[in-house]
């Protein structure tokens, strides 16, 4: 049983990353025509506008967490009928989310718009508008999550990455009308990012009509699984409201204090954030529904199995890509973008390096959040993430760079995951001193060793694009041998031998 989960999670991992190879080339082509086709200002404007709606994103993410949750415990336990329950109290209260996000959005939103937000007095129309369309296009989002989590619940990662793979073809499409569009660019590409939003939303609902007989909406449902379900997104939202406010609320303090140009700076780093962080969100959507259903019915030992060597092979598969984007990240963004704003490697640095430490911490975020006790887990993280926004405004009142609000970020980032660490303890009887032993030690040996070697060999190669490529392929060999031999165990070894040759024969075994 054991392993056909695990088989389970390595054929949808390799779905999802099919997907991400193919969602992250197009992201990055279209980042580098959109900000020269936009300009660096308008760009900047987009962001920030964009972060403004983003402040209510921690409703979506958390109702998006809550329901996954749910129906993984349900579908662990067997329970259909309760399934089906589940999928009505989602869409429910995904519908009064919407409602909200609508109301706060144009009352909150507009009046950051026009009293606060750094936009110059031309194109304040063109802010409006796209304003406008962020919202319906966040307000389609949140009506897509129940059947999204039923995707991601069922475990049907292949229909999940083929919709994202046509999404991102769109974008494709988008970027052609824009370049030739005789209207308002900025105003265009909003629109645009609202058709496809629609396009993704019907063809969601469509697949899990058809498909899953728990997607029958149902207004009468136990309203204890109600009270359970809003209990637990509830102290989720905590968190993740934290998180929002920390890096939507940086992006309106750098806009007021240095204005768009910088936010340009800022949007590119958390694009590329966004880009290559499907590398192991993308493996923790596969592992997130076994680690929920492993703890529902009482599988301890494959649940800390899973913590551990999932914690592993988020760091493996960052890294190894990370490392030559950070060490290379000026000449990459200047062969990328060609034009490139101030701030915007040191912005990018600091975020890859996050990455990686977020990574490793969620897989065992999963694990606490499938316990359902989350009320002082999610208060104690909460609190200290929230730091981040007012210590950012000190620094930056006080004549701090824009730098500092990301070296701020970074340090709170360490103390939240040491909060999280001692937490832990109490909820899936994890051990810190055996995560240090097993994952981190062996982790940073890796880094202190592979970052000694690398950096000697690109003081040797000069900075071309072959020599771009040539010393990327080296530095990825050379991370991933020590990566295999360093980090990884000698039964996870075997374990991963077994997945590389099965997914070399996959072609010929999907059937089986």
């Amino acid at each position: 049983m054991a392993s056909e989960r695990t088989n389970r999670v390595a054929k949808n991992t390799l779905m999802l990353y099919l997907r991400m190879g193919f969602t992250m080339l197009v992201s990055l082509y279209t980042s580098r025509v959109v900000i020269n086709t936009l300009g660096v200002v308008d760009y900047g404007i987009y962001g920030v506008v964009a972060g403004t709606v983003g402040f209510l994103s921690f409703l979506i993410y958390s109702m998006n967490t809550a329901t996954q949750r749910f129906l993984n415990v349900a579908m662990g336990k067997g329970n259909i009928n309760e399934c089906r329950q589940i999928f009505s109290i989602s869409v429910t209260i995904h519908f009064l989310i919407m409602m909200v996000v609508v109301i706060v959005g144009e009352i909150v939103g507009l009046w950051l718009l026009f009293n606060k937000l750094i936009i110059p007095a031309e194109r304040m129309h063109a802010a409006f508008w796209v304003f406008q369309f962020t919202i319906l296009t966040t307000a389609t989002s949140v009506m897509t999550i129940p059947y999204d989590a039923m995707v991601v619940a069922h475990e049907r990662m292949q229909i999940y990455a083929y919709l994202s793979i046509l999404t991102t073809s769109l974008k494709l499409v988008i970027l052609y009308l824009l370049i030739y569009s005789p209207y308002d660019k900025l105003i265009t590409y909003g629109f645009l990012y609202l058709c496809v939003a629609l396009l993704n939303r019907l063809l969601y609902t469509l697949y899990c009509k058809y498909n899953f007989s728990e997607c029958k909406y149902s207004i009468h449902f136990p309203r204890k699984l109600f009270k359970e379900m809003t209990s637990f997104a509830g102290w989720d939202i905590l968190g993740v409201l934290a998180w929002t406010c920390s890096k939507q609320g940086t992006t309106i303090l750098l806009n007021l204090f240095f204005g768009p140009v910088v936010n340009a700076a800022k949007t590119i780093a958390e694009q590329v954030r966004g880009a290559i962080n499907g590398f192991s969100s993308n493996f923790l959507m596969a592992l997130r529904p076994q680690i929920t259903k492993s703890y529902a019915a009482g599988d301890t030992t494959y649940l800390h199995t899973l913590m551990f060597s999932g914690a592993k092979l988020s760091f493996v598969l960052l890294y190894t890509i990370i490392l030559p984007l950070i060490i290379k990240a000026p000449l990459i963004l200047e062969i990328w973008l060609k034009t490139v704003p101030d701030y915007t490697v040191i912005f990018l640095q600091i975020v890859l390096v996050e990455m990686i430490l977020d990574a490793m911490m969620n897989p065992l975020n999963t694990a606490a959040l499938a316990t359902g006790r989350i009320r002082y887990y999610g208060l104690a993280t909460s609190i200290m993430t929230i730091m981040e926004l007012p210590l950012c405004y000190m620094i930056l009142k006080m004549g701090g760079p824009p730098v500092s609000v990301f070296v701020t970020a970074f340090v709170v980032l360490l103390l939240r995951e040491a909060v999280q660490f001692y937490k832990l303890r109490h909820l899936v009887d994890f051990s810190y001193l055996q995560y240090l032993k097993e994952v981190q030690i062996k982790c940073l040996i890796v880094v202190i060793l592979s970052l000694s070697v690398t950096l000697l060999i690109s003081h040797h190669i000069p900075d071309s694009l072959f020599g771009l490529l040539l010393f990327s392929i080296l530095c990825i060999s050379i991370s991933l041998v020590l990566c295999i031999f360093l980090v990884f165990n000698k039964k996870e070894r075997s374990f991963l031998k077994k997945k590389i040759l099965y997914f070399f024969e996959w072609p010929k075994n999907r059937q089986s």
